[in-house]
C-alpha cells in the first residue's frame, strides 16, 4: 500500500511543486528585479502591505479549505463530497461580495491603522485581490481532492504568467508598487472567474434550501474556530514588521523582509508533499492501518522539513548577496532564525491531525490562541527594547510553544505512532548546513 502512495505522491508532487513555486514563489523569482526598481523605503512599504494581506486573507478565508477537506474527506459517496464543495464554494462568493464592498467603499477610512504612508489606490488593490481568494483556493483545493494536478499546473502557469508580465510591463513604465498591486488584483479576478467555472460544472447537484442551511452552518461551526485562531496568529505571521515599521520606519524592515521571503522558501517547497497528503490524511485515517500511515507520512514530512531549511541555511546567504543590492545583506544574519520559526510552524502542520478529526476545531483556536497571545506580548515588550533581535526571540517562543501544544493534544486524540528516530540525522545534517552557509 505504501509503495502505491509513493508512486502517487510522486506524481501528483511533480506538478504540484511547479505549480506552488511558480504561484507562491513569484515575490522570490521576482526579488532581483523588484530590488532594482524598489528602493528600501519603497519595498518596506510593499512589506507593510504583505503583512496586512497576510492577516485579512486569514480572515476573508474563513478556514473554508480545512473545512473543505474534513466534510468531503468523510463523506462516504460522491453526491456528498459534490454537495460539500458547492457549500464552501458558496461561503466564499458571499464573503467575497462582502469584503469587495468594503474595500471599494471604505478604503481610504483604513489608511490610518496602516504604517508606511500607504495610498487609497495601493489598498483597493491589494483589497481586490484579496475579496476573490476564497474563490480561488476553494476551487483548487477541489482539484487537490480529486487528484488532478495538472489542471491545477495550467492554471497556475496562467496566473504566474499574466501576474509576471503585468507586473514587468508597469514597473518599466514607472508604477512602483502600484505595478505589482495592480498585476495581482487583475490576475487574481481572471483566475477566480475561471476557477469558478470549473467547479460549478462538475457539482451541478440538486439540494433542498433547509440541507443547504443546515449543511453550511456545521461548516461555519467547523471553520469559525480555525478563522478565529488563523487570526490570531498574525502576531507569527506579520506583528513582528508591523511592529518594527511603527516604532523604526518602514526602511529599516527592509532587509528583515528580505529575510522572511528566503525563510518562507521550505514553506514553498514542501508543498507539494502537504497539497498531495493533508487532503488525504482524514479518508486515509478510516482505512485499516490507518493510524501508522498517517505516522509514517507525518514523519516523512518532517525529515523533509528539516532539510528542506538546512538546505536554504546553506545556500541562502549566497543567494542574497548575488541577487540584492548591498543595502539589503543584513538579512544574511537574520535568516537562520526565521528558518528555525519556519521549522517549528511546519513540524507543528504536520503533527496536528487528532486537533482537526472532531466536529469542532476549538482545540485548535485555542493553541492557536495561546501562542499567539504568548507571542504578541513578548512581540510588544521586546521589540522596542531590542528592535530584529527581539522579534526573532519572541517568534522563536511562540512558535516552540504552539509545536508543542499541537503535538501534544494530537496526540492525546489520536495516538500515533512517530518514529522520530529517523528525524535526528536529518537534525545534525540541517545544523551543520546553516553553520556552513554562515561562513561562507
Amino acid at each position: 500500500m505504501l509503495n502505491n502512495r509513493y508512486k502517487n505522491l510522486l506524481n501528483q508532487s511533480a506538478l504540484y511543486g511547479l505549480s506552488i513555486f511558480l504561484m507562491k514563489g513569484i515575490s522570490l523569482i521576482m526579488l532581483p528585479i523588484y530590488t532594482s526598481y524598489l528602493m528600501p523605503t519603497e519595498y518596506g512599504r510593499l512589506e507593510v502591505l504583505v503583512v496586512f494581506s497576510n492577516i485579512v486573507s486569514i480572515v476573508l478565508g474563513f478556514g473554508l479549505v480545512e473545512a473543505l477537506y474534513r466534510f468531503v474527506g468523510l463523506a462516504d459517496s460522491i453526491e456528498k463530497k459534490q454537495r460539500h464543495a458547492a457549500e464552501c464554494l458558496l461561503v466564499a462568493a458571499i464573503i467575497a461580495i462582502i469584503s469587495y464592498a468594503i474595500f471599494h467603499f471604505y478604503s481610504k477610512d483604513l489608511l490610518p491603522f496602516l504604517p508606511g504612508d500607504i495610498t487609497e489606490n495601493e489598498l483597493y488593490l491589494l483589497g481586490v485581490a484579496l475579496s476573490v481568494g476564497g474563490l480561488i483556493n476553494i476551487p483548487l483545493a477541489w482539484l487537490r481532492i480529486t487528484e488532478r494536478a495538472g489542471l491545477f499546473f495550467i492554471i497556475s502557469i496562467l496566473k504566474v504568467v499574466l501576474q509576471v508580465s503585468l507586473t514587468f510591463y508597469w514597473l518599466i513604465n514607472g508604477w512602483g508598487i502600484t505595478s505589482i498591486l495592480a498585476s495581482g488584483a487583475v490576475s487574481s479576478v481572471i483566475v477566480a472567474i475561471i476557477l469558478c467555472v470549473i467547479q460549478l460544472k462538475e457539482i451541478q447537484v440538486r439540494f433542498s434550501i433547509t440541507d443547504v442551511i443546515s449543511n453550511i452552518k456545521k461548516i461555519i461551526y467547523y471553520a469559525g474556530p480555525i478563522f478565529i485562531g488563523g487570526a490570531a496568529t498574525f502576531t507569527l505571521s506579520g506583528m513582528d514588521r508591523w511592529l518594527l515599521a511603527e516604532h523604526f520606519g518602514a526602511t529599516q524592515i527592509a532587509a528583515y523582509a528580505i529575510a522572511i521571503k528566503f525563510a518562507l522558501v521550505p514553506t514553498l517547497l514542501i508543498q507539494p508533499f502537504t497539497l498531495w497528503w493533508f487532503p488525504k490524511r482524514f479518508s486515509v485515517l478510516k482505512e485499516h492501518d490507518g493510524k501508522n500511515i498517517n505516522a509514517h507520512f507525518a514523519v516523512l514530512g518532517a525529515i523533509i522539513s528539516v532539510l528542506l531549511c538546512g538546505g536554504l541555511g546553506l545556500i541562502g546567504p549566497l543567494l542574497i548577496q548575488h541577487l540584492t543590492p548591498t543595502a539589503y545583506h543584513g538579512a544574511i544574519a537574520i535568516l537562520p532564525w526565521l528558518l528555525l520559526c519556519t521549522l517549528f510552524k511546519m513540524l507543528a502542520d504536520l503533527l496536528n491531525l487528532g486537533c482537526f478529526v472532531e466536529k469542532s476545531t476549538r482545540l485548535q483556536m485555542n493553541i492557536n490562541l495561546a501562542s499567539s497571545g504568548i507571542g504578541g506580548l513578548l512581540l510588544v515588550v521586546l521589540v522596542p527594547l531590542f528592535m530584529i533581535e527581539g522579534a526573532l526571540i519572541a517568534l522563536i517562543a511562540a512558535n516552540v510553544i504552539r509545536m508543542g501544544l499541537f503535538y501534544y493534544y494530537s496526540q492525546q486524540k489520536i495516538y500515533l505512532p512517530y518514529k522520530f528516530a529517523y528525524l535526528y540525522p536529518a537534525i545534525s545534517a540541517a545544523v551543520v548546513a546553516t553553520w556552513f552557509g554562515q561562513m561562507s
